[in-house]
C-alpha cells in the first residue's frame, strides 16, 4: 500500500468517528412514550358494591350509544375553559370512547342488575331482549384541576322497540382527585358509574 493510500484510509477513518461522536453528542435522549387507557367497570373495583336487584333472567339490549363527534377520536381531550378544548398529545384512549362507554355500561348494568343477558348493538332475532337502553351522551369531558362531567339524555324501549317505557336526562359530576390525565380517566370511570346506577334504577322500576 502507498504511503498516499495509507493517508486516505486513515482520513477516512478519523472522519467516520467524528460522525459517529456528534451522532452520539446530539442525538436526543429517550422519547417520551404515549399512553393509552381504558374506562373501567364496576367489576374491576378492588371493592365492588352491591347490586340493586338480581334478575337473572331479565335480557337487555344497549344501543345505539351515541358520543358526540368532538369525542370520536384516539386522544383524550382536555377541557380548558368554557369554548376552548386540547389534545392530550401523548395520552390516548386504547379503543374508540364510544366503544369503550357502551361496553362500560353493559358491565355495569350486568353487575347491577344480577344478570348475563346484556347484550349490545346489534344483536340477533334469536335473542329477544325485554327492554332496549338508547343514549345520547351530549358532553363527556373534563378540567385536569377541576371535574369530570356527563350529560346525556336516555330512553328505555319495550324489547320490540315500539314503545317507550322510560326516558330521562342524567348530569353527573365527578371531582377529579389530581391534575393528571390517569385521574380524569378514574373519574370517567366514575362517572360512568353512576350513570349506569341511574340505568339500572330506571330498568328495575320498569321491569316491576
Amino acid at each position: 500500500m502507498t504511503r498516499n493510500a495509507h493517508a486516505v484510509r486513515l482520513c477516512s477513518l478519523i472522519g467516520l468517528v467524528m460522525v459517529f461522536s456528534a451522532c452520539t453528542l446530539f442525538s436526543p435522549g429517550p422519547q417520551p412514550k404515549t399512553r393509552f387507557y381504558m374506562l373501567s367497570s364496576m367489576a374491576a373495583s378492588a371493592q365492588p358494591a352491591e347490586p340493586l336487584a338480581r334478575l337473572p333472567q331479565l335480557a337487555v339490549g344497549i344501543g345505539p350509544v351515541r358520543l358526540p363527534e368532538y369525542l370520536d377520536r384516539r386522544n383524550i381531550i382536555v377541557r380548558n375553559s368554557r369554548n376552548e378544548f386540547e389534545l392530550a398529545e401523548l395520552s390516548q384512549w386504547a379503543e374508540p370512547l364510544a366503544d369503550t362507554f357502551a361496553r362500560v355500561i353493559a358491565d355495569n348494568l350486568s353487575f347491577l342488575l344480577g344478570t348475563h343477558r346484556i347484550i349490545q348493538v346489534p344483536w340477533r332475532s334469536s335473542f329477544p331482549v325485554d327492554c332496549q337502553l338508547a343514549v345520547q351522551v351530549a358532553q363527556f369531558d373534563g378540567r385536569l384541576e377541576e371535574q369530570v362531567v356527563l350529560r346525556a339524555h336516555w330512553q328505555l324501549f319495550t324489547g320490540d322497540g315500539k314503545k317507550l317505557l322510560e326516558s330521562g336526562y342524567s348530569a353527573i359530576e365527578e371531582k377529579i382527585a389530581a391534575p393528571s390525565i390517569e385521574a380524569l380517566v378514574t373519574a370517567d370511570s366514575r362517572a360512568a358509574e353512576r350513570f349506569s346506577r341511574e340505568i339500572a334504577g330506571a330498568i328495575v322500576r320498569v321491569a316491576r
